[in-house]
């Protein structure tokens, strides 16, 4: 009982509370303007770091702008204030790890007319200095310090132009132009994951950068979905933009279309001036003729821009001072006089920019182009892709990365594309290589295999009606090779189609189905006895 009237005290004291003349306050309605302290979130610092890409509109702007300059060994801090003055552009010296430091440097740079950004890499060279983007700014600092930033990249259409080209003929009849998925075709869902490996290997070797995953540091690589998600530097995350683009538009085109440089259209075309000015035969004749003669020699004859490569020729211990060239008296294309000229010297000349850059070959490596080719037509199986790699690597004058430990790359991509990052000399001699392939194909054309006696043909027959041809069904599996049949364990197929019989048989079967065929119809009408 005692414990009975404790509970009724209890609960009488909770009652008694809430019976109280006083009643309860409802709960404060919330404020208009909650307390920031409160809810904050990111939308200000997403639209802060949304505005550099808007910033660099105005960037990119300064950096095709035409420069002309001339240092000779004067202060990076002096070249740094004239370039941003000339062109009212924020260009500074990076202030981290010795920013100090920098601003002395001496630079050597000589240019007309050049887009600031290739005035800018031939200043950097020499130094081994950097210059990227960085929240509107054009920076100069040390390779070591590039900044890393993040791109997303649309791939979708890429992919599915390389999974159609790997899809059997048969598999892409009635496909529709709608996802990834859906193109690929049913049955063939591992052609998109052997895309997308592809693709991660095609950007880690024929990009010139560090990557994590392969040197321990360096940019990173990843897909969701069909969008490419890419941390590299401003530079780098340039390269690949084109080669995308590049890639592309080879797989939207017919098989075996002439290659693609990988390089914007105003760098492209000064290249394939340069290459044309390369083409041009002079007039020379050498005899121990200064380096600093022979420039501008070469300068006047190919009107073009011709330099010498300062800083690579101190790194490698050659003074030019004692650089003499000969030659034989004679007429030359500009690219063999250079080649004769300079290669007892252990020199090289190279297209830079649409420039003439004499320099040394460990150095003319940075300078490697790239380009896509299709050879689609050439290939039918995955041998020939093999083939056709060592036969380049066999029948060109140039290095190659995973034969010689260092130079050019090879890349297969699927499509039956390839990308390589070689000099301008091997890619010519691989252009030539590739045309006297075609030429050969051309005039003799490759034989269709002849069938084997075992294969199986298919043939149609017509009779005259439905009834006839299921009773020829049932004559030719009886009379005609009857163990060879499906319906008797052998793999002879014989079926029917309204009036028409399709047969699947060996040549040997065939040539006795119409032999057959033959004596049926030919036969001569019963006539009763007399």
């Amino acid at each position: 009982m005692s414990h009975f009237r404790l509970s009724i005290v209890v609960l009488g004291l909770s009652l008694g509370g809430v019976s109280s003349a006083q009643e309860p306050k409802a709960p404060p309605k919330p404020s208009a303007t909650p307390n920031p302290a409160v809810a904050i979130t990111l939308d200000s610092t997403l639209e802060a770091e949304l505005s550099d890409p808007r910033s660099r509109e105005e960037v990119e702007a300064w950096l095709r702008k035409p420069t002309d300059v001339e240092f000779s060994e004067s202060s990076l801090e002096d070249v740094v204030r004239f370039l941003a003055f000339q062109h009212n552009a924020r260009i500074r010296i990076d202030s981290a790890d010795g920013g100090a430091v920098y601003k002395g440097t001496p630079i050597t740079v000589s240019a007309v007319g050049l887009p600031l950004s290739k005035v800018l890499n031939r200043a950097m060279q020499g130094p081994e200095l950097a210059w990227t983007v960085h929240r509107g700014d054009i920076v100069i600092t040390s390779p070591k310090n590039l900044p890393l930033e993040t791109r997303v990249y649309r791939v979708g259409r890429l992919l599915e132009l390389a999974a159609r080209r790997g899809v059997p003929q048969r598999a892409a009849i009635g496909v529709g132009a709608g996802r990834l998925e859906a193109a690929i075709g049913a049955g063939q869902p591992e052609l998109l994951e052997n895309v997308s490996a592809q693709l991660r290997m095609l950007l880690e070797e024929a990009i010139d950068a560090p990557w994590a995953d392969r040197d321990g540091e360096g940019g990173t690589l990843s897909l969701f979905g069909e969008l490419l998600v890419v941390r590299q530097s401003y530079q780098v995350q340039q390269q690949i933009s084109r080669l995308l683009r590049v890639v592309e538009a080879a797989l939207a085109r017919g098989p075996g279309s002439p290659s693609l440089l990988v390089m914007s259209p105003e760098n492209a075309q000064r290249w394939l001036t340069a290459q044309a000015s390369m083409r041009r035969e002079l007039k020379l004749a050498l005899s121990e003729t200064p380096l600093e003669d022979v420039v501008k020699m070469l300068a006047e004859q190919t009107e073009l821009e011709v330099f010498v490569d300062h800083p690579a020729l101190m790194a490698a211990k050659i003074s030019e001072a004692v650089v003499a060239l000969t030659l034989p008296d004679g007429r030359y294309p500009a690219h063999k006089a250079m080649q004769f000229a300079l290669e007892p010297k252990e020199l090289i000349a190279i297209i830079d920019e649409g420039s003439i850059r004499i320099t040394t070959s460990t150095q003319a490596v940075k300078f490697f182009k790239t380009v896509v080719y299709d050879a689609a037509d050439l290939l039918t199986t995955e041998n020939d892709v093999q083939s056709l790699f060592s036969t380049i690597q066999d029948s060109t004058g140039g290095q190659w990365k995973d034969r010689d430990g260092e130079g050019g790359t090879l890349t297969e991509f699927p499509g039956k594309l390839f990308v390589t990052r070689q000099s301008d000399a091997v890619h010519t001699q691989i252009a030539m290589l590739l045309h006297e392939l075609r030429q050969a194909q051309k005039e003799h054309p490759k034989e269709p295999a002849k069938p084997l006696p075992n294969d199986l043909e298919t043939k149609f027959h017509k009779a005259k009606t439905k009834d006839e041809a299921e009773a020829l069904e049932r004559l030719i599996l009886t009379f005609v090779a009857p163990t060879t049949w499906d319906v008797s364990g052998g793999k002879g197929l014989l079926r029917t189609a309204e009036d028409r019989l399709i047969i699947q048989q060996t040549r040997a079967v065939h040539e006795q189905i119409d032999q057959f065929l033959r004596e049926y119809q030919q036969a001569k009408p019963i006539t009763a006895a007399k």
